[in-house]
This record gives structure tokens, C-alpha cells and sequence, in this order.
């Protein structure tokens, strides 16, 4: 089996072994490679040095599992994200992110920081994952081999040409969108977003979603659980036996919804204000008189899924959903 690690001596660890070393200088810490070990302030570290360029996090925990047991590894990448780094962290690896972030984890050393000036990728006019920024993404999620522009964007979300253009530089700033191709990274971005999906708040009832729907006014429930997901083609074991889940789209709806709570019966379902204010939904199951709820879109019910990385984030990856998945 080929190890995961570059081969000590040659070109590439030794550059690799160059920018870690050069990545903490930058942060005021004495480091440098001696005798086949990083010596980091006066500590002797023996890693493993591998060089991936966007390691998804299934990529990563493969890694860590072909890994030799107790060999710590510093994964030197392009970008590695949040998810990722959550993989890297319960393994005990370290990161050299060369959008500016480094993270050495070992007895004696305990370095986890952003570095300025690494790899001219820092990321620049502020925080993409806003609501416009989740909506963005979508729409560019639904629709991936098309490019991520803003006027393409704009009109599909109900948003300005100017505050999508910021955005999709901001993804850009990222290394989630080509700055000159326009094409989105996949799977990068879906799990980058999965990371920032707001998924608190849930409020839970004791009626059923019919009576929600009626509360709520039409239109304005979307049901987003495990049950919905199936319908997009997830297979998931006796999803009908968990909690009905569902979006309230406005805040006038909400409200009238949460007026339901308070009841003494077992939860029948639970509903939380929508993330967003436009998202895609399945256009295969519209609502009718028998079932009055709208059905959201395969790709928002595996955003929902994915936020809890404990049992969601296995079932998106067995799903096939998420664009780019399968490379």
C-alpha cells in the first residue's frame, strides 16, 4: 500500500517542510526541521507530512485511516475546510492551510492560529456565510455546471446584482469559486455551507404538521426532514419515525406557528423559522388538500442533515446528493 506520507528527502517535503516552518515564523515561534523531526521551540516533533490540494473531510478521515497508527501528520493543503479541520482535530493532525492557518497539535505544543500573509489566498471583504450568502450558494448548488455569476444569481434569489457580485468575490477570496473560470469547487462548497447552516431554534409541538400548515397560512410551511429527504432519493432507514421537521417561511408565520407550543402531549413535530429567505424546494410534491405543506429541494434537506455531523453527515455521503461527491 503507498503510505500517505510525501517521502522524507525529496522536493516536495522539503518545500512542504519549508512553508510549515516559514508559516510559523510568522507567528513568532522558533521552528525548523532537523534530523528527519520539526523541532518547535525546542520540542522534537516526528511527523508525517502530506500534501493534498482541497482534501474534502472524507478524503481526510480516509487519510487518518490508512495512516500508521500514532504517527503524527501535518496536512499541508490548499485549503482545508471547517469540516475538514474537525476530522484533523479528533485524529490529533495538524494543518497548514495556505489560505492563512496553521494548527501543530502534539505533547509540548499546542499551536492553532491563523497566519497573515500565507499563499495570497487570505480571505478579504468579510464573512460570506451571511443570509444572502447561504442563498447564493444554493442557487449555485441547484444549477453547478452553470457559472457562479451574479447576474445569474441575482434575479433567481430576489437579491441585487451589486450584494451577490460581493458575495461570490468573497467565495472566491475562499477558493470556492474560480476567480476567472467562475466555476464552483465541488464538493468543497456544499460542505463549507453544511458548516454554516443555522440549525438552532427548533421549537417543538405537540399537533400535527396538517395543523401547523392551517396556523401558519398556505404557502408556508416546507418540510425539510428525513421523510422529505427520501423523497429526493436519500435512503434512509424508518425515516417516517422520526420527528416531522419543517421550515416557516416569514415572520408573521412563524409567530402564528409557535403560538402551538406549550402543550403537554409527546412532540409530534418541530419547526423553526427558515434559514433563509429563498431556498429551492422539490417541485415534485406540491402541496395539496390531503398534505398542505410545500416539500423543500433534495439539496436543502441534505444542507439540514449535514449540520449535525454526528448521523447526518454519513447519510448526505451515502445519499450521492452532493454535487461533485463522487470524484
Amino acid at each position: 500500500m503507498r503510505s500517505v506520507f510525501v517521502t522524507p528527502h525529496t522536493q516536495e517535503h522539503d518545500e512542504l517542510v519549508d512553508e510549515l516552518v516559514a508559516a510559523l515564523a510568522a507567528l513568532g515561534v522558533t521552528a525548523s526541521y532537523v534530523d528527519d523531526a520539526l523541532v518547535v521551540d525546542g520540542a522534537r516533533l516526528p511527523v508525517g507530512m502530506v500534501h493534498r490540494a482541497h482534501p474534502t473531510p472524507a478524503d481526510l478521515a480516509q487519510l487518518v485511516a490508512d495512516a500508521p497508527a500514532d504517527v503524527p501528520a501535518v496536512v499541508v493543503a490548499d485549503r482545508v475546510s471547517e469540516p475538514g479541520r474537525a476530522v484533523l482535530r479528533k485524529a490529533g493532525w495538524g494543518w497548514l492551510d495556505r489560505r492563512g492557518h496553521v494548527r501543530i497539535w502534539a505533547p509540548g505544543v499546542r499551536i492553532e492560529s491563523p497566519v497573515d500573509g500565507q499563499g495570497g489566498g487570505r480571505r478579504r471583504g468579510g464573512n460570506p456565510w451571511t443570509t444572502v450568502g447561504l442563498e447564493t450558494v444554493l442557487a449555485v448548488l441547484v444549477e453547478p455546471d452553470l457559472p457562479a455569476t451574479a447576474r445569474r444569481v441575482a434575479p433567481l434569489i430576489g437579491r441585487s446584482v451589486g450584494t451577490v457580485h460581493e458575495v461570490i468575490a468573497r467565495l472566491a477570496a475562499e477558493g470556492l469559486v474560480g476567480r476567472t473560470t467562475h466555476r464552483p469547487l465541488l464538493p468543497e462548497l456544499f460542505w463549507e455551507a453544511a458548516a454554516h447552516w443555522p440549525d438552532g431554534g427548533w421549537v417543538a409541538l405537540d399537533v400535527d404538521l396538517a395543523t401547523v400548515a392551517e396556523r401558519a397560512g398556505p404557502g408556508s410551511v416546507v418540510r425539510v426532514d428525513e421523510r422529505a429527504a427520501t423523497l429526493g432519493g436519500a435512503r434512509i432507514a424508518a425515516a417516517g419515525s422520526f420527528p416531522v421537521r419543517a421550515y416557516i417561511v416569514g415572520d408573521s408565520a412563524f409567530r402564528k406557528a409557535r403560538s402551538l407550543a406549550g402543550g403537554d402531549g409527546p412532540t409530534a413535530c418541530l419547526v423553526r423559522q427558515a434559514p433563509v429567505r429563498w431556498f429551492p424546494l422539490n417541485p415534485d410534491y406540491p402541496p395539496d388538500d390531503e398534505r398542505p405543506w410545500r416539500v423543500g429541494h433534495p439539496l436543502v434537506c441534505a444542507l439540514r442533515l449535514a449540520a449535525d455531523p454526528a448521523r447526518g453527515r454519513e447519510i448526505v455521503e451515502s445519499w450521492g446528493i452532493v454535487p461533485g461527491g463522487d470524484r
